[in-house]
């Protein structure tokens, strides 16, 4: 594929010389600050192709196509006002970037594709593979630069997707072994706890101690065997509504507690899907205690339930609680990362593989001191 990326780049930049060293005798010069080549079979050819091109001199932009203005969400005018490499290119790359295009006037030869990072007008990081390549004899400016984008913001989600995906299966099949190994011993020490505790007049202040340890211990042993069972091995369907109002009546009176109110909203009378109930009631409800846990003062935990789409089923779960700081978020769900005092990390962790299993996705979004939101979001048909 790389390959056939540089041999396309040669051949159009070899055709946009042959154009230009044609069109160029006899025709009137063009203007500085025109965006739009004298040649129209180079406009053609460059204008509707699906890839960013851009065509610039140093830091000015001379040329670019339709492709090019939507990825960076610009018009002519704006992308002429700017320089392109110091305004539109990420400063963790501007260098490297110098660089290659210093090396690339010195050859005929494009650059292989490298990742860079372009910054649109909205401010957003898009992630790009960029190769460049030098064209001679440019109407009006003698050499200049084109740099081929490629938008690869899609295929970094779908290497981080199948990143999380490994690490999940690596996490279960470790979990099996480790589960297995502790349990037995850590019965054993549970009982004979409780069994000397009762026959021991003294200490049992350190007997409490270790049981509420061990308890723990195995609190997590727990988790760790809800993490290797297989997931969404028994599909059957189900109304997702009825189960989220299931989940819902299990966990009013600890909402009640903590001076918490639920509020739910369907968009729908039935929401059909094919699932393993109980594997989402546990997601459902480790989600919806973390929720509760976050308001410490109280507040409101908003459900709803929203079709996304003709093929999906969106269900957000927003609270009005501390937070979570910005640069935490990527580490949410991985193993032994929490936010709460005494949790494991694993919970959370658990929801995941269980929506993995139903090939469906959770999306977190949060700011500190004002609230989370928790989407997950579920195929109907699957």
């Amino acid at each position: 594929m790389r390959r056939k990326a540089v041999y396309c780049n040669r051949v159009l930049a070899s055709k946009l010389k042959r154009t230009l060293t044609l069109r160029t005798i006899g025709r009137k010069e063009p203007e500085e600050n025109d965006l739009h080549p004298d040649s129209m079979s180079y406009r053609r050819l460059i204008k509707y192709l699906p890839e960013p091109i851009f065509v610039h001199d140093g830091d000015t932009v001379i040329f670019t196509n339709q492709a090019g203005l939507r990825l960076l969400g610009v018009t002519e005018a704006e992308l002429l006002a700017r320089p392109f490499v110091s305004h539109y290119l990420h400063p963790d790359v501007r260098e490297k970037a110098w660089h290659r295009l210093k090396a690339i006037l010195g050859t005929d030869e494009p650059n292989e594709f490298e990742e860079s990072k372009l910054v649109s007008a909205a401010g957003e990081i898009i992630d790009v593979e960029v190769s460049s390549t030098r064209i001679r004899d440019y109407p009006g400016k003698g050499t200049v630069v084109q740099s081929v984008f490629r938008d690869i913001r899609d295929r970094k989600r779908e290497e981080e997707a199948l990143i999380q995906s490994e690490k999940l299966s690596v996490v279960g099949q470790m979990a099996a072994g480790i589960a297995h190994e502790i349990r037995n011993p850590l019965t054993s020490l549970i009982g004979f706890s409780k069994f000397l505790k009762t026959r021991i007049n003294s200490y049992h202040d350190y007997f409490d101690i270790m049981l509420v340890e061990l308890d723990r211990i195995n609190a997590i042993v727990q988790e760790f065997m809800a993490l290797a069972k297989p997931q969404a091995n028994q599909f059957r369907r189900h109304d997702l509504i009825k189960t989220i109002q299931s989940v819902l009546t299990l966990l009013e009176t600890q909402a009640i507690m903590n001076n918490v109110q639920l509020s739910a909203s369907y968009d729908a009378e039935a929401a059909e899907l094919l699932c393993e109930e109980n594997q989402l009631k546990q997601v459902f409800v480790n989600v919806l205690k973390n929720a509760i846990e976050a308001m410490p003062q109280g507040g409101t935990v908003a459900i709803r339930l929203t079709s996304a789409g003709s093929r999906d089923i969106a269900v957000s779960i927003e609270d009005q609680g501390v937070g979570i700081p910005e640069e935490q978020l990527p580490l949410l769900g991985g193993p032994f990362f929490t936010t709460k005092d005494g949790g494991t990390g694993l919970g959370l962790m658990i929801c995941y593989r269980i929506i993995e299993g139903h090939r469906g996705k959770i999306d977190i979004a949060s700011a500190h001191g004002k609230g989370t939101t928790v989407t997950i979001s579920l195929p109907k048909n699957e």
